[in-house]
């Protein structure tokens, strides 16, 4: 079973397809003073370009967490 590495650095990758399974590290988004709307669009689409990669999307997610750090 290979491992197949997506966007790597130094520290991590951005994903991880392994076994038929993509696995997405934690994203943030690029304008971090933006509205709560704006970053989520910005981290949604960088999803769908890692997602897009590794060959699936989003019809095919098996568990997603979101955290937000200041709602108000």
């Amino acid at each position: 079973m290979s491992i197949r590495r997506i966007q790597p650095n130094k520290r991590l990758s951005a994903a991880v397809v392994h076994d038929g399974v993509v696995y997405i590290s934690g994203q943030v988004p690029d304008t971090p003073h933006a509205d709560v709307a704006t970053q989520t669009r910005e981290i949604l689409a960088k999803i769908d370009r890692l997602l897009r990669e590794a060959g699936s999307d989003k019809s095919r997610l098996i568990n997603a967490n979101v955290w937000l750090a200041d709602i108000i």
